[in-house]
């Protein structure tokens, strides 16, 4: 066997430096048994998802009716009505019979389907979400009136609660916001990684 000889060393060398410094920046793309591997984790992961969201939206709404029928005062039953109303409005539509992937549809399509439904819903609640504010406001207003009436100021609700909610409020949106980037991102990956 030969030696190579030095210049033929440092060529090779030269080369193969350079193909571990490109390879980081380049996308390896995904088979489509991947692909399809990741689009049946996905859709059993968004049946799970649904399941569980809509037992939790469940639970808020019951507990909301609850107190629309418990509650003897005019301005916070009108602020709890409004927010059951909300809360149906903002999370009813993620419970619509959705189409399930065809058998036809290639796992590509259906994930990046997926991801861009996630991302509009994600992006309509955070649109949506001061929504709550007018139905917060009521009750609170309708505590003042009950505190005003009773000259009992240990019935009122702390002011820091009130912070907390808004504080929460703006989190949420900010929340809800970067869970839609993220869609899009996921989005655009597997755009990228099926060649279109």
């Amino acid at each position: 066997m030969r030696d190579p000889d030095p210049s033929e060393s440092e060529t090779l060398q030269t080369v193969w430096k350079n193909q571990q410094e490109a390879q980081p920046n380049m996308q390896l793309a995904l088979t489509p048994d991947q692909l399809c591997a990741m689009a049946r984790a996905r859709e059993r992961l968004s049946a799970r998802v649904r399941s569980a969201s809509l037992v939790v939206i469940a639970a808020i709404a019951a507990g909301l009716l609850y107190d629309v029928y418990r509650v003897d005062q005019s301005w916070i039953r009108i602020g709890v009505a409004w927010t059951l109303c909300i809360v149906v409005y903002l999370f009813g539509s993620a419970f619509e019979n959705k189409a399930h992937s065809d058998a036809t549809e290639p796992c590509s399509r259906f994930l990046e389907r997926e991801h861009e439904e996630r991302r509009r819903h994600y992006l309509r609640i955070r649109n949506r979400l001061f929504l709550l504010v007018p139905g917060i406001l009521a009750c609170w207003y309708g505590r003042a009136l009950t505190i005003i009436k009773t000259s009992s100021p240990s019935a009122s609700a702390p002011p820091w609660l009130f912070l907390t909610t808004a504080i929460a409020l703006v989190l949420l949106w900010f929340a809800f916001g970067k869970a839609a980037q993220k869609a899009a991102s996921d989005r655009d990956e597997i755009r990228r990684s099926a060649g279109y």
